[in-house]
């Protein structure tokens, strides 16, 4: 779905209501706080969807869906799929940003961003007549570490390869089919429409819920959310006062994707990978904030720290 409908906030029998976010507070990602200090931003200079010609050409950022892999004799009812109504489910598929540091001789250095994490990898690479073959390495110290084997055929602009992780975790591995990006931010970024869904709720499939009783949360945002850009323009207390608490976190969190802030809070992660053109690259941007952006953020959050949000519970039956 790409095309934003009212969120409707359904009441069902046996079924309470609730104030969500009542002790005024607001979710504040990890390294976006507001800080006074120059940026530390790396650029790197690349051209997105360049040909791969020589080995110097792979160095960059590869981006692309970082999806869980589907065999044939797959148990469905076991898969990790959530899911909250009839439409809206997801199926574990983060966006991911591998990027290709340097390489020296057969060497290659680099690191991975997904899900809020970054995790340096190392490995090698093999020159074959027709493509270069990868095989990296991350340091096997997090229980989400793994290992990245992937080819680029020459004069291809896509990297297609198969993740798998040296644990056993909920999606051990993952496929992708890359494409060479660069990052680049711009205040005058607007969103592209999509439902914003609140994803944090217990594990379950479509057919064999994993518990007897779950709840699903609709975050309530309207299409203020596509209309108001809190990078470009100076926002007043008129402009954000009646604004639902919805709205106002993905106004705030929005200033955070333009600078290329990896998300570890799984409904604002799901939502920004949709948008095209966002690109997780950092997990740390308090020092690269603009003095507009920076007067947004705290109105924002002093907004969103008092406003009401109405939740509805569901129940299976």
């Amino acid at each position: 779905m790409n095309k934003l409908f009212p969120i409707l906030l359904l009441t069902i029998a046996s079924c309470n209501s609730h104030i969500k976010n009542d002790d005024k507070i607001a979710y504040e990602e990890p390294g976006t706080e507001v800080n006074a200090s120059k940026s530390n931003s790396i650029q790197v200079n690349q051209k997105s969807g360049q040909v791969v010609s020589k080995i110097d050409d792979i160095i960059g950022f590869w981006v692309g869906d970082f999806k869980p892999k589907e065999n044939e004799s797959d148990d469905y009812s076991k898969r990790k799929e959530l899911y909250v109504d009839e439409g809206f489910s997801w199926n574990r598929t983060n966006k991911i940003n591998i990027s290709i540091d340097s390489v020296r001789e057969e060497k290659v250095y680099g690191h991975s961003v997904v899900a809020g994490n970054s995790q340096i990898f190392r490995g090698t690479y093999t020159e074959n007549d027709n493509s270069f073959d990868f095989d990296l390495k991350e340091p096997e110290k997090g229980l989400y570490d793994g290992a990245f084997k992937f080819s680029i055929i020459k004069g291809a602009t896509n990297i297609v390869g198969e993740w798998t992780a040296y644990n056993k975790i909920d999606v051990s591995v993952r496929v992708y089919n890359l494409s060479k990006k660069v990052f680049e931010y711009n205040k005058d970024q607007n969103l592209e429409e999509f439902e914003f869904v609140d994803w944090s709720i217990k594990k379950t499939t479509h057919y064999e819920p994993e518990i007897d009783e779950y709840y699903s949360q609709f975050a309530s945002a309207t299409p203020q959310i596509f209309k108001i850009n809190a990078s470009n323009t100076l926002l007043k207390k008129e402009d954000v006062a009646n604004l639902k608490k919805g709205d106002l976190l993905i106004i705030r969190n929005a200033i955070y994707a333009r600078h290329g802030y990896s998300f570890k809070n799984r409904p604002l992660r799901v939502f920004f990978d949709k948008q095209s053109w966002y690109i997780p690259v950092y997990s740390d941007i308090k020092n690269d904030f603009t003095e507009i952006e920076k007067a947004n953020i705290k109105l924002l959050l002093r907004y969103e720290k008092n406003a009401k949000e109405y939740y509805d519970y569901f129940g299976r039956g």
